[in-house]
C-alpha cells in the first residue's frame, strides 16, 4: 500500500467513525489539510454519509436491521 492509499484509507475510515463533533474539530484545528483531504475524497465521503443517515433512520423505527434481515424471504 502506496503512502496515498494509506492515507486515503485511514482519512476515510476516520470519517466512517467521527461523531459531528470530532468533526468539528477538525476543520477548525486543521482547516488546510481538511480541506485538501475533503476535496480529493468527497465523492467516498457522500457515500459514507448517505449510509450514515440510512442506517440511522433504519434503526430510530421499531424494525432494526437485523430484524429487516431476518424478514427476507427467498421466493423458489
Amino acid at each position: 500500500m502506496t503512502e496515498k492509499e494509506l492515507e486515503k484509507h485511514n482519512f476515510l475510515t476516520w470519517c466512517r467513525y467521527a461523531t459531528t463533533k470530532d468533526l468539528e474539530k477538525a476543520k477548525g484545528g486543521n482547516s488546510e489539510i481538511w480541506e485538501r483531504l475533503y476535496s480529493e475524497y468527497a465523492e467516498e465521503i457522500e457515500v459514507i454519509n448517505k449510509t450514515r443517515h440510512l442506517c440511522e433512520s433504519i434503526s430510530q423505527h421499531d424494525m432494526g436491521i437485523q430484524k429487516y434481515d431476518l424478514s427476507l424471504k427467498i421466493s423458489a
